[in-house]
C-alpha cells in the first residue's frame, strides 16, 4: 500500500469510526481534541508503518480516545475502546464487500469516493444525534432529589430544571448547574473549596443587559440526581438563594434520567 493511500485511508477510517463512537455514548466531541486526535493517530500510524512496526498500530486508538474523549473513568474508557474496534471491524468488512462488487482495486478512486460519502453520512447522523434531536427530547418531570458530594461533605436539595438555562463553561465546555452559595458554607467559599481539595476557576457569562459577569464553577466529588450517577456537570457557585428549590438544572443533565 502506498503511504499516501495509508494516510488518507486511516484519516477518514479514524474519523467514521470516532464519530460512531460519540453516536453510541452520546458523547459530544469538541472540534479541536477532534482535530488533535486524528493528527495524532495519523502520525503515530505512519510511523509505526513506515519502521514496520505495523502489529503495534491496534494499540493506537487508545490514544487517540483519550485525546479525543474528555476525562472519564476506565469503565467508560473501555466502553469506547470495544466500540471502536468493534465498528473499526464492521466498517472493513463493509468496504471489502463493496469494493468486491466494484472492484475498486482497478482503482483507488472509487474506494476513495466510497469513504468520503460514509463520512457524509455519518457526520449527518452525529449532527442530528447530538445537536438536533437531543435538543428535542421533551422534559417529564421538572424537580428532581439531588445529592452533592464535596469530599466528605454532602448537599442534599431539590432541584428544578429550568429549559431555557444552557449556561456552558467557557473553559471545559461542560454545563453547569446553579448552587446557593449558603448551601455549602458561612465562610469564603474559596476556602471551603481548598481545604476538601478540589480545584475551581472563574467563568464568564452574559446576563440581560450584555455585562461580562463571572462565575465560580467547580467538578464535584459525585453527583447525585434521583439516585443516578451524573457525570460531565460543573457546579456554579452563586449568591443568592432560590425560592421552591434548591438547585438550578439544565435540561443536558436529566435527559438520560
Amino acid at each position: 500500500m502506498y503511504i499516501d493511500l495509508f494516510i488518507i485511508q486511516n484519516l477518514i477510517y479514524d474519523y467514521l469510526i470516532l464519530n460512531g463512537v460519540a453516536i453510541l455514548t452520546d458523547e459530544k466531541m469538541r472540534l479541536s481534541r477532534l482535530s488533535l486526535g486524528l493528527i495524532s493517530s495519523l502520525v503515530l500510524s505512519t510511523l509505526l508503518f513506515m519502521m514496520d512496526f505495523t502489529t503495534l498500530v491496534g494499540l493506537v486508538p487508545f490514544v487517540m480516545l483519550a485525546i479525543v474523549f474528555s476525562k472519564q473513568n476506565i469503565k467508560c474508557f473501555m466502553t469506547k475502546v470495544l466500540y471502536f474496534y468493534c465498528l473499526s471491524l464492521i466498517l472493513s468488512g463493509a468496504i471489502y464487500t463493496i469494493s468486491h462488487f466494484i472492484k475498486f482495486d482497478l482503482t483507488i478512486i472509487p474506494y476513495i469516493l466510497i469513504l468520503l460519502v460514509l463520512a457524509f453520512i455519518v457526520t449527518l447522523i452525529y449532527v442530528l444525534k447530538v445537536r438536533w434531536l437531543n435538543d428535542q427530547q421533551l422534559i417529564n418531570q421538572f424537580i428532581y432529589d439531588v445529592r452533592i458530594f464535596c469530599g466528605p461533605i454532602e448537599i442534599k436539595g431539590s432541584g428544578f430544571v429550568d429549559t431555557g438555562n444552557h449556561l456552558i463553561d467557557e473553559k471545559t465546555a461542560l454545563p453547569i448547574m446553579m448552587v446557593p452559595k449558603e448551601m455549602f458554607c458561612k465562610e469564603s467559599m474559596e476556602d471551603f473549596l481548598m481545604k476538601h481539595r478540589i480545584s475551581s476557576w472563574s467563568t464568564s457569562y452574559s446576563v440581560i443587559n450584555d455585562d461580562q459577569q463571572y462565575l465560580l464553577v467547580f467538578k464535584p466529588t459525585l453527583l447525585l440526581i434521583n439516585d443516578q450517577v451524573v457525570r460531565n456537570v460543573l457546579i456554579g457557585v452563586v449568591e443568592n438563594q432560590f425560592y421552591e428549590y434548591d438547585f438550578l438544572l439544565q435540561p443536558s443533565m436529566v435527559r438520560s434520567i
